[in-house]
C-alpha cells in the first residue's frame, strides 16, 4: 500500500476588534449604533443600503456619530456574504482600506450583546 505524503498549509488569522454594534429600530427603520475599540473609543451609526442601486454599493454603512447638522464622516463599509456553510457574514474595509470581517450575533438577549462584531482582517 502506497502513502502519500501531503503538507496542509494553515493560516493563523489574528481577529483584532474594531467595533461593535446594536441594533435599533425607529418605526420600520432598522439602524446600529455602537462605538470602536480601543481606549479613544468613537460612537457610530450605522446604516442600512436598503435601496441598492448598483449591487457593488455597500449593504451597510457605518459613520461616525456626530452633532445634527454636522457632515458624518464615513468610517466603514460593509457587505453581506454567505459562507460556505451557508451562514451570513459581512466583508469590507474602513476608511483606510483596512480589510474589515463582521459577525452576526443572533443570540443578544434583548440588546445586552452586540447585534454586529466587526474585526480587523489580518492574517499571520
Amino acid at each position: 500500500m502506497k502513502t502519500s505524503n501531503t503538507k496542509t498549509t494553515t493560516t493563523k488569522s489574528d481577529l483584532k476588534e474594531c467595533f461593535a454594534l446594536w441594533e435599533n429600530t425607529k418605526g420600520d427603520m432598522i439602524y446600529y449604533t455602537g462605538k470602536t475599540a480601543g481606549d479613544k473609543s468613537i460612537r457610530l451609526v450605522a446604516f442600512i443600503n436598503t435601496v441598492k442601486k448598483n449591487p457593488n454599493q455597500p449593504d451597510i454603512q457605518v459613520y461616525e456619530q456626530a452633532d445634527k447638522g454636522k457632515e458624518k464622516t464615513q468610517v466603514a463599509s460593509l457587505w453581506e456574504n454567505k459562507s460556505k456553510a451557508g451562514k451570513p457574514y459581512l466583508g469590507g474595509e474602513d476608511y483606510e482600506k483596512k480589510k474589515l470581517v463582521g459577525f452576526f450575533n443572533d443570540k443578544t438577549q434583548d440588546g445586552k450583546y452586540p447585534a454586529i462584531r466587526v474585526y480587523y482582517s489580518e492574517s499571520k
